[in-house]
């Protein structure tokens, strides 16, 4: 039999498109040839830790949770991870990266001596950080040439955000869309049916949003203008998915607001796809992303997509998207809302759209492991589903 190629992914197991992007791209390649093992910072049970787990994976942790102080945390970080990586003794570190920060954990990894390092980006801005840690930032983007032995990127404009001009001038760089299981999204009367029955809104507009509760998402502009929205469209009702930090300050807001009565708060569910057919249109103010997710599944569902303009363009994959300005007024996004709602298209989804776009989770997992298939020389198969 031929040696198996082992890959220690860093990527949280909670909630997060990043993480279910990383799990249907494992879940597509063949188990025979690859295992994959999971390097988190949190010593509990997490969302998506069953699924990560169930073909005989293992979760390393680097408890980062049992420190206050951001400088003792870094340093544990940074020396323990090196003990994590030498017991897997992986072939590929693959370090999913929201920030250049997220790259120390290469410097554990060269420092290990064990295994080829991925730095694959996945956001193409940060919220505003004080002097010092613009410059740990900049120190740590110096350092990636000097750590990674592959570089890949959800989008250009990740890619930009993440690496040095270098690395960009000289094209030392993959982009790597972010695949969906497309069929999951096929549209159903029926299912969408079923579903607004169990939110109760069988006659109501549902405006939606998947996303956890974080400022990156933006949730106080999404309230204001679902506020300007059902003042124009009473039967409006307001689908929030995801959980996070910020949850309970939302709350609170849409409490004093007065339309609690309006917004369903769900949680977090493994059943998005479901949820996006019961869903009328999809509303992405995001302050700044990779190359989200959650808006391509909009799309491949079929959806209205309205989203702020600080996103890529890349992501306009089909004429269900429109931008709008971030910092545009609360009613500029309601208006627009109303606009196609008034339009009353016939819904149907965008699957093939989004499979000639290479969307498809199959493509990318076809990418990666061309990517791992250079690292390593070991060739392994794609798995038949």
């Amino acid at each position: 039999m031929k040696k198996k190629i082992k890959i220690l992914q860093l990527v949280p197991l909670g909630t997060g498109g990043i993480t279910n992007l990383i799990l249907n791209i494992n879940e597509y390649l063949d188990r025979d040839r690859f295992e994959f093992d999971y390097l988190t910072f949190y010593d509990r049970k997490e969302f998506y830790e069953d699924r990560a787990l169930k073909y005989g994976g293992k979760k390393y942790v680097v408890p980062l949770d049992r420190f206050d102080n951001q400088v003792v945390r870094a340093l544990f970080k940074f020396f323990y991870a090196v003990k994590v990586i030498r017991e897997c003794g992986p072939d590929i570190i693959h370090i999913n990266a929201s920030t250049p920060y997220d790259m120390l954990v290469g410097v554990s990894a060269k420092i290990a001596g064990t295994g080829k390092i991925v730095i694959h980006s996945h956001n193409s801005s940060m919220k505003r950080r004080n002097w010092g840690q613009q410059l740990v930032m900049k120190g740590c983007r110096i350092l990636i040439p000097m750590v990674s032995d592959c570089n890949l990127a959800c989008s250009e404009l990740a890619a930009r955000y993440m690496f040095t001009k270098g690395i960009i001038a000289k094209k030392k760089y993959t982009v790597i869309h972010n695949g969906i299981d497309v069929q999951k999204y096929r549209f159903s009367p029926e299912i969408r049916k079923m579903y607004r029955k169990k939110l109760q809104a069988e006659e109501n507009y549902i405006v939606g949003h998947v996303g956890r509760f974080s400022s990156a998402k933006n949730h106080k502009k999404l309230i204001e203008i679902f506020e300007r929205f059902s003042g124009s469209c009473p039967e409006a009702r307001l689908l929030l998915i995801g959980i996070g930090e910020l949850e309970a300050e939302i709350r609170e807001m849409v409490r004093r607001k007065g339309i609690m009565e309006k917004v369903i708060f769900y949680g977090a569910t493994a059943e998005v796809p479901q949820f996006l057919q019961a869903m009328d249109c999809f509303v992405f103010p995001s302050l700044y992303e990779g190359l989200p997710i959650a808006a391509i599944e909009a799309q491949a569902a079929g959806l209205p997509v309205f989203m702020s303009d600080t996103i890529s363009k890349e992501l306009a994959i089909t004429s269900l998207v429109r931008y709008i300005p971030l910092d545009a007024p609360a009613e500029k996004w309601a208006d627009e809302i109303l606009a196609v709602k008034m339009q009353k298209v016939i819904r149907k989804d965008r699957i093939e759209e989004t499979k000639k776009a290479g969307f498809d989770v199959e493509d990318a997992a076809e990418q990666l492991m061309r990517q791992y298939i250079s690292l390593t020389g070991i060739e392994p198969r794609m798995r038949t589903k």
